[in-house]
């Protein structure tokens, strides 16, 4: 009887600790794989499930559409996190805005932690991405002071689907935070 109830309150105090850090504002925005980082986070989600500008995130969205959702969002001095899912739909153009990007959310979440997931290629018009071009990208949001997890979505067949590199980026994200 002792064990059942051991268990069970174990059970409620998990609970009550993912409840708690849901109350952390730690958003994931970007392109269409926000969704799988975002099942795969405990402590960070989407702002809305829906994606739209509102949401900051999109499918086949780029850093341009991301930059101006951003600019268009209230200052938010609540939140805690914003994690970055953006590169892939551009296919990591280096003279992407990234500057801009950074220095909008930085405005827009003055509190906020700001990370960056690195995209996806190997696949579509991304088939001939190298690793050595993402990392030349990733390393313009480092340069910037965000934090860059450290495992990339990567060379991939399809990235819409829950791959099992989700979860590993989704604890990553979590021990960041």
């Amino acid at each position: 009887m002792m064990g059942i109830i051991s268990e069970n309150i174990g059970d409620i105090l998990n609970k009550i600790e993912q409840g708690k850090q849901k109350i952390s504002k730690n958003y994931i925005i970007g392109d269409s794989q926000t969704p799988f980082i975002d099942r795969n986070s405990v402590k960070a989600s989407r702002i809305n499930e829906k994606g739209g500008e509102e949401s900051l995130w999109k499918s086949g969205m780029g850093i341009s559409w991301l930059i101006g959702a951003v600019q268009n969002y209230p200052i938010s001095p609540d939140v805690n996190s914003i994690i970055i899912n953006i590169g892939t739909n551009g296919g990591f153009n280096l003279k992407d805005d990234v500057s801009g990007l950074v220095s909008t959310v930085k405005k827009k979440f003055p509190n906020a932690k700001i990370l960056a997931v690195q995209g996806s290629w190997g696949w579509g018009n991304n088939s001939k991405i190298t690793q050595e071009k993402v990392d030349k990208y990733y390393d313009k949001f480092r340069n910037l002071g965000v934090i860059v997890v450290g495992t990339p979505i990567g060379k991939v067949k399809d990235p819409h689907s829950n791959l099992p590199v989700y979860s590993t980026i989704g604890a990553e994200i979590d021990s960041l935070l």
